[in-house]
This record gives C-alpha cells, sequence and structure tokens, in this order.
C-alpha cells in the first residue's frame, strides 16, 4: 500500500512539474507556406523574445509571458498593434515620396485578447518538449499546416540554444 501510495505521489508530482523545463528556445518545424519561419526563446525570468521571418518579412519582438495550470502559455508583446493612421495625402502624391519604414519597427498586427483574466496577444499549448499554435482568428490549436510542397503537422519545437 506504501508503494501504491509513493507512486501515485511521485506521479502527482511529476505531472504538476511539467513547465520546470519549459523555458529555452522554440522554432517552427517547417516553414510555413515554404516561406515562414517562426522563433521563440522564453526566458527564466517570464521575458520572451519572438521573430517570425520569411520573404520579406521580419517581425522581431519582445514581451513577458505566463504559464496556465492547464498548460497554456500566454505571451504579451510589449508594443502596441499597429493602428495605420488615415492618409492626408492623396495616392498620386505618395507614389513618387519614398517610404520611410521606421514608423513600423516592432510593431505587430496581434489584437489583444482576455481569457482567464490574462491579457494576451498569443497563445500556445504546452505538450512534451513542443508548443502547439492556437489560430488567432478561431482560437483553436493548429493540427496541420502548409509548407511549401504539402500539408503536414505543425508545432514549434524546443531547440539547443
Amino acid at each position: 500500500m506504501k508503494k501504491i501510495s509513493f507512486l501515485l505521489i511521485s506521479l502527482l508530482f511529476v505531472s504538476c512539474n511539467s513547465n520546470r523545463n519549459f523555458c529555452g528556445t522554440y522554432k517552427s518545424n517547417f516553414a510555413q507556406l515554404g516561406f515562414f519561419v517562426t522563433k521563440i526563446k522564453f526566458n527564466a525570468d517570464s521575458t520572451v523574445k519572438f521573430n517570425k521571418a520569411g520573404d520579406l518579412m521580419n517581425e522581431e519582438l519582445t514581451g513577458k509571458f505566463k504559464i496556465s495550470r492547464s498548460n497554456i502559455v500566454y505571451v504579451k508583446f510589449d508594443k502596441l498593434k499597429y493602428e495605420q493612421p488615415p492618409d492626408s495625402l492623396p495616392l498620386n502624391e505618395l507614389q513618387g515620396m519614398p517610404i520611410d519604414t521606421n514608423p513600423f519597427q516592432n510593431m505587430h498586427l496581434y489584437d489583444l485578447k482576455l481569457e482567464n483574466g490574462i491579457s494576451y496577444h498569443l497563445k500556445y499549448k504546452i505538450k512534451r518538449n513542443k508548443l502547439l499554435v492556437y489560430n488567432i482568428q478561431t482560437g483553436k490549436i493548429v493540427r496541420r499546416s502548409k509548407g511549401s510542397k504539402n500539408t503536414a503537422k505543425f508545432y514549434l519545437k524546443k531547440v539547443a540554444n
């Protein structure tokens, strides 16, 4: 009887501490649509570095993260969502002007959401050494995604720093 209770307590302890080795760098297992790779670094001080790059895009953001009891990681970025200002010049005048991309650095298009009292921009489900990605529009876990040639299981896997 003592062995069984010890085994149950040990199992409970191990299952509750599944997040202890969570911190580290995670990278998408393949390039979505053949171009886009996501890389996220979670630090022990609850800060996060997010990078999504591909084709002509490179999005680098920093923020904070929280882990819920149900092994969901909520990521909230430091920068606010980019809101496009109304155009003040007609299109024909804008065409001849040089484009200044500095105001768009470190901006993002992710809406701020609220779930279980936690505000976040992105969320992930922890499963072993992988992060399952939630769709930002439907809120459901993305099981498969299109790569360069075919559709396959999609997740972020833990990689060596």
